[in-house]
């Protein structure tokens, strides 16, 4: 444990970069952060992914006060509410709706890169000021990459509000323990923490480390930081709670482990394997030979069973075998690895070669232990998801906490730090403009503006029911259409056998109230008489029902 003094031990060293240089490279850094985001939510601009749909479904619920289906344990609510609120404002139509949130999105953006920015000052303070010019390029250049690659304004969902969270609790954090114990520096931490569960339920433990190292560093003042994380998080907490009948702040912790380390499919569980239980009120099997699943009640949405999946995986249990947690932690450090080496290597090359370099490896490891809040910050999520499952827009901002740590620790007053960092700028500028604009691996975006629009001409109406087959195309069309994905098909992978089970499968949906069937192309399926290609796409639709009003 150090002093809170210890982070201002550092004496500036001589040589100090003129303000201006300083003013203008943070200048510089900003206008290609804000351009290089800014195009990637333009390109992105009609693009979705199946939480973003869930998020849209949600601030709908919310917006209309529709509380009963909008208090749900797996999606946060403060994106909701953003998204919400912005609607209200602009009145967009459902083909504006998604321009809109990435419009959002880019704000968020924006905002993550202030919340970096009020980390990174006093950051600066811990090294000569000599050296501030190398730690600036290093820790923009992960900044730069993590936030376009990981997190980039393209993807609809509310990480970008994490990464905001996350950069000022930090800052915070480094301002406590450089001595600032003034109320205001605990009472923001408070804010804060409180908000950042309100964006994203992972962000209660997160939270959690935050205040254990206030603790630490403030003592009887982190009482304060308690005090108002929980006036800003317990009513919500209460509200969800009330609402599920059950003490809950959400279900995604669990749900993410019967997913992703027992197996089970995050949709349609039916039950099984042997430990984990079975739903307490499961989506309705129709068949088994092709699978279907029907879910038009009682859960609200676009597609209900990603809507709600607490809902729907009531009853579930986690089974603790521990060959399925070890194989779990081996993929995320396996993930972990390749997104270091993948795209990282410069910044984890620049780091060596100025540990190996500095005059004295002892000191440069000493300095650790001044950074510890900001390391014990960033290394806790990596902890947190290694035995369950980690994406890595969950990891961006941490990611660049640790940076920015461990390379304030090793650079020194030298001119080959400056060289070492401007080198290792350089390649992360290269590899940022690769990954950002990589091509996408899903169906062109406006795809689903064309299959909604042959769909509303055929005649589906506002709220109308609709199923689909399980394939490569997903049902961000639905929510174009203002329709509900109420049925699901999977069918074989033998074109024989897909054949026998369209015949039965049409004999059943000629029961259900679903206006449409729609699937991707699909040999022993879409080629039989009654589909109907939509426009120029490779997605057709069968006629189930005669279109009514809902």
């Amino acid at each position: 444990m150090v002093s809170p003094g210890a982070f201002a031990s550092t004496p500036p060293g001589a040589g100090t970069p003129p303000d201006a240089l300083i003013r203008r490279l943070t200048i510089g850094f900003c206008l290609v952060v804000l351009v290089l985001g800014a195009l990637q939510a333009w390109t992105g601009r009609f693009d979705m992914n199946p939480d973003g749909i869930q998020y849209l479904d949600n601030a709908a619920a919310y917006w209309h006060r529709d509380f009963h289906n909008a208090l749900n344990t797996q999606w946060s609510p403060l994106y909701p509410w953003l998204i919400a609120a912005l609607s209200a404002v602009v009145h967009p139509s459902r083909d504006q709706e998604f321009p809109l949130v990435h419009l959002l999105n880019f704000f968020l953006f924006a905002m993550s890169l202030a919340g970096f920015l009020f980390f990174v000052r006093p950051m600066r303070r811990l090294l000569p000021a000599s050296s501030v010019a190398s730690l600036l390029l290093l820790s923009y250049s992960a900044f730069l990459y993590c936030s376009l690659d990981f997190t980039n304004p393209g993807f609809v969902t509310p990480d970008l509000l994490v990464n905001f969270f996350a950069f000022v609790a930090a800052g915070l954090l480094v301002r406590i323990a450089a001595g600032d114990q003034r109320a205001r520096q605990f009472t923001a931490l408070g804010v804060t923490l409180g908000l950042g569960y309100l964006a994203k339920a992972p962000f209660l433990p997160i939270g959690v480390v935050c205040l254990l190292i206030a603790g630490v560093l403030g003592r009887k003042r982190a009482l304060l930081t308690c005090a108002v994380f929980a006036a800003i998080a317990g009513p919500y907490v209460w509200a969800l709670s009330e609402a599920k009948g059950r003490f809950t702040f959400g279900d995604s912790a669990k749900l993410n482990v019967a997913w992703h380390v027992n197996g089970l499919p995050n949709s349609n569980w039916q039950g099984g394997p042997g430990g984990n239980g079975r739903p307490v009120h499961p989506t309705r099997q129709l068949s088994a030979e092709p699978a279907i699943f029907e879910f038009a009640q009682p859960i609200a949405g676009t597609y209900p069973p990603w809507y709600d999946p607490a809902y729907w995986n009531e009853g579930v249990r986690i089974a603790y075998r521990p060959r399925e947690f070890a194989r779990a932690v081996l993929e995320q450090v396996r993930l972990y690895g390749y997104w270091l080496h993948h795209r990282q290597l410069p910044l984890l090359f620049a780091l060596l070669a100025l540990f190996l370099l500095s005059s004295s490896k002892r000191d440069a490891l000493g300095r650790l232990n001044t950074l510890w809040p900001v390391l014990a910050l960033g290394a806790m999520p990596f902890a947190m998801f290694a035995p369950v499952h980690a994406e890595s827009r969950y990891l961006a901002p941490f990611f660049v906490l640790l940076w920015t740590a461990l390379f304030c620790a090793v650079l020194e007053d030298r001119r080959i730090s400056l060289a070492i960092a401007t080198t290792a700028a350089l390649f992360m500028l290269v590899e940022t403009s690769t990954a950002a604009f990589a091509a996408p691996n899903e169906p062109p975006a406006q795809l689903h503006y064309e299959i909604a629009r042959e769909l509303r001409a055929l005649g589906l109406n506002s709220g109308g029911h609709v199923a689909i087959v399980t394939g490569d195309l997903p049902y961000y069309w639905a929510w174009l259409a203002d329709a509900r994905v109420t049925l699901q098909i999977s069918f074989d992978a033998s074109y024989a056998r897909r054949q026998a089970e369209w015949t039965k499968a049409a004999g059943i949906l000629s029961s259900q109230d679903a206006a449409f069937l729609v699937s991707p192309a699909l040999d022993g399926v879409t080629d039989q008489p009654g589909w109907r290609r939509l426009g120029t796409s490779k997605a057709f639709a069968y006629p189930v029902q005669p279109p009514r009003a809902y």
